[in-house]
């Protein structure tokens, strides 16, 4: 089976529509405002996500139960992935991001005063249809606006501003009093900071519409490499951020040394997503893709052997997490790439649910396999789901053609 040949890139006018004709100063205005929204997103889920873990275990709350409710806001983003384009076809882009912000902010405010885990289960989940509205409406304006010659180093840049805000939330956790209203007030402090560039972009904004002349699930069958990289991401994301700490410790390294080889993972996620996108927009992007497998399957592979040895583990861990965090940004930019006008919105919606799908399943099936085989289960796993998608992009990729 051949490839077919790309879709030749749209001009940056048909990606998205505005009110009259795009000029430079406007579009850098757009992907400022993006960008920023982002960062203060990436911050507030940073936050929220071990503060109401870590509230809920000091309640006496069981393990399975958290666990459970961490899980809410990915269900509701799979219910919006199926919603949004329906939306999108009614509301502008704009409102609908801040309608999705601000019902994020009612939400963490209505958490300090209703302790009842039934009530947390509710509100984290309209917490997660509020996240995907963001989520899958920021990704589609940042397409819509970048232009070809760049549109992988800007998807490198949305990912490692991302990155930075997860990092940085459990950090800032440190300097609030979990207890009370303070720490609901500051993640709705940082809510707003992700509304106020948004509220400043003017113009700027693309009108997003979502329709196309296929299914919603045809575009799985027009770019398969593209949305496989994205499980592939979704998987790995969630198996290492779970797991490799518990994999370092069931091997026999130190505590701490166990949780370094996670900082050392997180600190590639943020430091490469540049670079690659940047490489992405000089060379075939799905030569790119295949590299990042590669890489990240060579990487799982070589983990058992490299993990007594620290001057070979950190340097495989921290461009094992860049690679695996890189399968989705240069994914993100091909997205780009293969679609535009409504179809993007709706491919972009359907990128985001399989990205899910791969998060969701990830944990679990790593977890069985370390406790069906031991440890190494979690690079088996690993190498296993990265040379299924080797063989997917090898069978639609018989010869790479350089980039123009």
């Amino acid at each position: 089976m051949t490839a077919p040949d790309p879709i030749p890139h749209p001009p940056l006018e048909q990606a998205g529509r505005f009110e009259r004709p795009l000029d430079a100063a406007r579009r850098r205005r757009g992907l400022v405002a993006v960008l920023t929204s982002i960062l203060a997103a990436g911050l507030t889920f940073g936050t929220a996500i071990p503060l109401i873990a870590l509230l809920l275990e000091r309640r006496g709350t069981a393990t399975w139960l958290i666990g459970l409710n961490a899980a809410t806001p990915i269900v509701a983003t799979l219910l919006m992935g199926f919603l949004l384009p329906v939306l999108l076809r009614r509301v502008r882009a704009l409102p609908l991001l801040l309608c999705g912000l601000a019902l994020i902010v009612v939400c963490f405010l209505l958490m300090s005063q209703f302790r009842q885990i039934e009530a947390w289960f509710v509100l984290r989940f309209l917490v997660g249809l509020g996240m995907a509205v963001h989520w899958i409406v920021s990704e589609t304006w940042l397409n819509a606006l970048a232009p070809k010659s760049s549109r992988g180093l800007l998807a490198g840049l949305y990912a490692t501003l991302m990155s930075i805000g997860f990092a940085a939330g459990p950090a800032l956790l440190t300097l609030v009093d979990l207890e009370g209203f303070a720490p609901f007030g500051f993640i709705s402090l940082t809510v707003a900071l992700a509304a106020l560039p948004l509220l400043c972009v003017g113009d700027a904004a693309p009108t997003v519409e979502a329709h196309g002349e296929h299914s919603r699930w045809s575009a799985i069958l027009v770019a398969p490499t593209v949305f496989a990289a994205t499980v592939v991401s979704g998987v790995m994301d969630s198996s290492v951020l779970s797991l490799l700490a518990i994999y370092g410790l069931r091997i026999g390294l130190p505590q701490d040394q166990a949780v370094l080889m996670l900082s050392v993972a997180v600190a590639g996620t943020v430091f490469l997503q540049v670079p690659l996108g940047w490489l992405s927009d000089h060379l075939d992007r799905r030569a790119m893709l295949l590299a990042c497998g590669a890489v990240g399957g060579a990487g799982a592979l070589a983990l058992p052997f490299v993990a007594g040895q620290p001057l070979l583990l950190w340097p495989l861990l921290f461009v094992w997490g860049g690679v695996f965090v890189g399968l989705y940004t240069v994914a993100l930019a091909m997205l780009g790439e293969r679609f535009q006008g409504g179809a993007l919105a709706q491919a972009n919606a359907l990128f985001v649910m399989v990205y899910c799908l791969g998060n969701l399943s990830g944990p679990p099936l790593a977890g069985a396999a370390m406790d069906w085989v031991g440890p190494n289960g979690l690079p088996a796993i690993m190498t296993a789901v990265c040379s299924l998608f080797l063989l997917l992009g090898l069978a639609r990729t018989p010869f790479v053609r350089p980039r123009r």
